[in-house]
């Protein structure tokens, strides 16, 4: 049963209890009871079942749920109430999470997307930004690796506005306190708003250009219940890329010596005994199996309990999550404890006291980078071990040595959350409210790298790469104030209506950083500073930075008769970031809706058109998180010594001039959209939007004469243009129900200015083109004769039959100001080629259900996106790199239509960025696809549980692309790149498919 929830006063109290059903007479649960005016609720059970306890037998009782058309019931001493919902895909009456507040679906003039809890649970997130992968239109979620702990995924709202190391990323709000996405277990939250356009993100002021996503975690509702949820699985790439035999190696690098210089690199002896040592123990030979040892056991437990005495409501949770690496001796655990209290003594006061701690405990290889970099590329050929012995691998460095014995680098992040919310009404359409919450957080990292010692064939030492073994420490302290205080009042005249919110906040920042090095352990089992050498390498670093906030901001809505909505809000920010005049910008937007359904002249059509609105909005936005210092409008001194005459004499030296005028980057967006229901099952909504970007950091040239290198000035424009479109629709037929959700979103990226300057060789920022753009030569073909050589461009290096040509472009300039070939290829002839930023971005799922069997699929991709690879990771013989069976495909003069070059161990040609190493990046992917059976009440009741689900799991399972064999699409989204792109490499820990078991069980 649901919890009875006590009003004001502990006498004369009434008890009201009822059930609530759908329109087929079906139990409802979840749905939300409140008493109207007041902070009092409760929500129905599994059976439908509700109780509340009121003040007084009279009152308004709102009965909510998602998909069905709000009610409002008036008690008038009634102590049973029994009801049924109608269903309503419009849902006028959903609440939305808005900015410093709420708000009636219905009722938003903004472009708001919303994914609740449901679509979170049950799937092995342990990142939640992760788990918003293809869930929400116009919002772009890419993950470049499967790493456990560093799963992390880079998140994207409405394309890309800033670069040049100026942050990209959304503001994220966890129940009102700035924080990470992946601060909170997924478990936990009860929904996601995600704030897209201007209306809606204007009142974060200065920090919300990138977009704005507010999290709300669950509170107490049911009297008591307890709920744990737990799974249990395995992690496996999703892409590894494939090598050839050692023959096949020795083969290939003979044909590219050949190729070269007409001399073979192996003779048939070399072959010969290669084919016998590797008949003899062939798993000597199999460096990849040899890496991907890790068991890939991930497991997660999550437990809650809920308690409401009606005063008093609590959820304490606690979860515990475990990944394995696919690779031994990597590792992520995570804890983390929460507590949302609620405290409601009166119908004019509560309290919500909300406390957290998560620990996570991180293990890695010292240098994992170093064993994904020869995963593909170690040469087959070269045993793993010598005897018993690592083997001197390529050049020293053995990956499975490293593995075993290379070190470690461990990270812990412990960090303690707290929230103190009062609120007051001292009249039903005035409300107060006032929030403390401070977060404190710590991070201690562990780098200890071994030197590990390689041998020959004979027994012999070969040496180490890292020929010494050495330790860093670092210990961060973060501290984060959130002080706010906020007044809503809301007032009705007749058919106008009213509402005014204004506030003020206060956020501070401060960082601490202390670190440590030494080197040359003698004892390399001993892991601590101390143990290193006491010499001259040792070292030390310290460094503090802070930074404040503070804001006034306001909301006013309006609305006359349902049907004409408009908002209009204001933010004013003055930040620490800056001095002078540009420290304080305000930071405004407009909005309006017409609900055209509410119109009489829609009547007849109204059981077709349930709900049409029509809205615009235009703002202001601002980000001030721009450049890599806290304090862009300063440089720092550079600190040394110098010696002079026998003696050491300190220095300190500005290398870098200060730009004092440095500002935040402004955004100003446009958009108008559209929100529809049909036929009480379909759904759709449209968005059109434009914005620019004006401010963004460049270095423009300055005097020479300073002897000072130029400092960043607010330079650079960039626009993005797009539209998005998702649908959903619900239906039910007796015990069979079926949803089918799509969203699709396009963007047009663009950098209108950049004051006539470019930047960047392979990833390109260039007026005309989008952010991050692929810059190379245009390739055209092989050359198959050397008379085509002849009669072609001068090239890079010597030239052969079989290499690379390249279109001529840059030359002299005609008449109509065009260039013309001038007969050979420089860097005048590289253009744009390609780009990194998804042109279209999209997501679908389908949900189906019959009796308790439950199938959910989750599908999302990106189409119209390029991506590059190269070195060895793609091009055969570079580097000697193992070979891979598609780059067998080769030019000869008997495979003249080949895929690729002749292969080269020395051509420089081959090897240069172009069009012929780039691939479509575009793909499709069944993110998760899950089945599982809910078990019938009836059993359930007589062992004390509410409900119980049992379900397996498969996320991430198959993919769709044309990208390289054995790289994942999404390989080039580096999160820690400074502009969140890495191109070439592929060093990084892949994707991960995961397989579990679960279940979800209430009591």
């Amino acid at each position: 049963m649901a919890s009875p929830v006590k009003a004001k006063g502990f006498f004369q109290q009434r008890e009201v209890k009822g059930r609530v059903t759908d329109e087929q007479e079906k139990p409802l649960s979840g749905v939300s009871i409140s008493l109207k005016g007041s902070s009092i609720g409760t929500t129905t059970n599994e059976n439908g079942e509700f109780a509340i306890t009121l003040s007084s037998g009279n009152g308004v009782l709102v009965f909510s749920n998602v998909g069905f058309a709000e009610r409002e019931v008036t008690v008038n001493g009634q102590s049973v109430l029994n009801l049924s919902l109608k269903r309503d895909v419009a849902n006028l009456n959903e609440v939305v999470v808005v900015g410093y507040g709420t708000q009636k679906k219905g009722n938003l003039t903004g472009s708001v997307a919303v994914v609740n809890s449901k679509q979170l649970e049950r799937r092995p997130n342990v990142s939640t930004s992760n788990a918003l992968q293809g869930l929400a239109p116009g919002v772009t979620v890419t993950s470049q690796t499967g790493a456990p702990g560093g799963d992390g995924a880079q998140i994207r709202i409405r394309g890309i506005n800033s670069f040049g190391g100026s942050s990209s990323n959304p503001l994220v709000i966890i129940d009102g306190v700035a924080g990470s996405l992946d601060d909170v277990d997924a478990n936990l939250i009860e929904s996601i708003s995600i704030l897209k356009d201007a209306a809606s993100s204007a009142i974060y002021g200065s920090r919300a250009a990138n977009g704005v996503i507010l999290i709300t975690t669950k509170r107490a509702k049911d009297k008591l219940s307890i709920n744990y949820k737990g799974y249990v699985g395995r992690q496996m790439a999703t892409a590894i890329p494939e090598v050839t035999d050692g023959l096949t190696y020795m083969r290939v690098f003979n044909d590219a010596s050949m190729n070269d210089n007409g001399i073979k690199i192996y003779s048939d002896q070399d072959i010969e005994k290669f084919r016998q040592k590797y008949a003899a123990n062939p798993s000597n030979y199999d460096w990849q199996d040899a890496i991907l040892q890790g068991s890939g056991l991930t497991h997660s437990h999550f437990i809650s309990v809920m308690a409401n005495s009606g005063i008093v409501r609590a959820v304490p949770s606690l979860s515990y999550v475990d990944q394995e690496g696919i690779i031994k001796n990597t590792n992520f655990k995570r804890y983390t404890f929460r507590n949302n209290l609620d405290i409601t003594p009166s119908n004019k006061f509560n309290v919500k006291f909300d406390v957290a701690v998560t620990n996570k405990d991180r293990l890695q290889i010292a240098d994992e980078g170093t064993i994904w970099n020869y995963l593909g590329r170690m040469p087959t050929n070269i045993p793993i071990r010598n005897a018993d012995k690592w083997s001197d691998g390529w050049v020293k460095v053995n990956p499975v040595g490293y593995i075993a014995d290379g070190g470690n680098r461990k990270t812990n992040n412990l960090e303690f959350w707290g929230n103190l919310s009062l609120n007051y009404k001292p009249a039903d359409w005035l409300s107060l409210s006032g929030m403390v919450a401070p977060r404190y957080l710590t991070r201690n990292t562990h780098a200890f790298t071994k030197s590990v010692m390689t041998y020959y064939e004979d027994g012999s030492e070969a040496g180490a790469a890292n020929t010494f073994t050495d330790l860093s420490e670092a210990a961060y302290r973060y501290f984060y104030g959130t002080y706010q205080f906020q007044a809503t009042a809301q007032k009705s005249f007749k058919d106008h209506n009213f509402s005014v919110m204004a506030g003020t906040s206060r956020e501070t920042y401060d960082e601490k950083l202390l670190s440590g090095y030494r080197r040359d352990f003698l004892y390399d089992t001993y892991e601590q500073l101390t143990a290193g050498a006491d010499n001259a390498t040792k070292d030390n670093n310290g460094t503090q930075n802070q930074w404040a906030l503070v804001s006034g901001f306001g909301r006013f809505n309006y609305n006359f008769q349902g049907k004409y909505l408009l908002e209009a809000n204001l933010r004013y920010d003055g930040t620490s970031r800056f001095i002078g005049d540009n420290r304080w910008a305000a930071f405004p937007s407009f909005s309006a809706g017409w609900l055209v359904s509410n119109e009489s002249f829609m009547n007849n059509i109204k059981p077709i058109v349930n709900m049409l609105k029509i809205r615009g909005s235009w703002g202001k936005l601002g980000n001030q998180n721009i450049g890599s210092s806290y304090y862009p409008f300063a440089e720092a001194l550079t600190l040394g010594s110098v010696s002079m005459g026998g003696n050491i004499y300190q220095m300190i030296t500005q290398t870098t001039l200060s730009n004092p005028d440095l500002r935040w980057e402004e955004t100003v967006m446009k958009g108008v959209g559209i929100d529809a229901s049909l036929f009480n099952k379909l759904s759709v909504t449209l968005d059109w939007y434009d914005k620019t970007t004006d401010g963004i950091l460049l270095k423009l040239n300055t005097s020479q004469l300073t002897g000072l290198a130029s400092p960043y000035q607010n330079a650079a424009v960039v626009s993005n243009k797009g539209w998005e479109v998702s649908t959903r629709y619900d239906n039910k037929w007796g015990d069979f129900q079926l949803g089918v959700g799509l969203n699709l979103s396009d963007v047009k990226n663009k950098i209108v200015d950049m004051k006539g300057q470019s930047s960047g060789d392979l990833l390109r920022q260039q007026e005309g083109y989008a952010i991050n753009s692929i810059y190379g030569y245009r390739a055209d073909g092989f050359y198959q004769t050397q008379e085509e050589i002849n009669k072609g461009p001068v090239q890079i290096g010597t030239l052969k039959p079989g290499d690379v040509r390249y279109v001529d472009i840059a030359g002299a300039v005609d008449a109509n100001g065009k260039s013309t070939p001038d007969g050979k290829i420089t860097d005048a002839d590289k253009v744009i080629i390609g780009s990194t930023i998804p042109r279209y971005t999209y997501g679908g799922n389908l949900d189906l259900g019959w009796k308790g069997i439950r199938l959910s699929t989750l599908i999302q991709g990106v189409g119209k996106v390029d991506g590059y690879l190269n070195s060895h990771y793609v091009i055969p013989a570079a580097n000697s790199s193992s070979i891979k069976p598609w780059q067998l495909d080769y030019w000869t003069p008997d495979n003249r239509d080949a895929a690729l070059p002749r292969v080269s161990i020395t051509s420089t040609n081959n090897t240069q960025n172009s069009t012929l190493w780039m691939r479509s990046a575009a793909y499709l992917r069944v993110k998760n696809i899950q089945l599982g059976y809910e078990l019938p009440k009836r059993l359930l009741g007589k062992v004390g549980m509410q409900s119980a689900f049992i379900y397996v799991n498969g996320q991430n399972v198959f993919t769709s692309t044309k990208f390289y064999q054995g790289y994942d699409p999404e390989i080039n989204y580096n999160a820690g790149a400074s502009d969140g792109v890495s191109l070439g490499g592929g060093n990084y820990y892949p994707q991960v498919k995961v397989f579990t078991f679960g279940i979800d069980i209430k009591f």
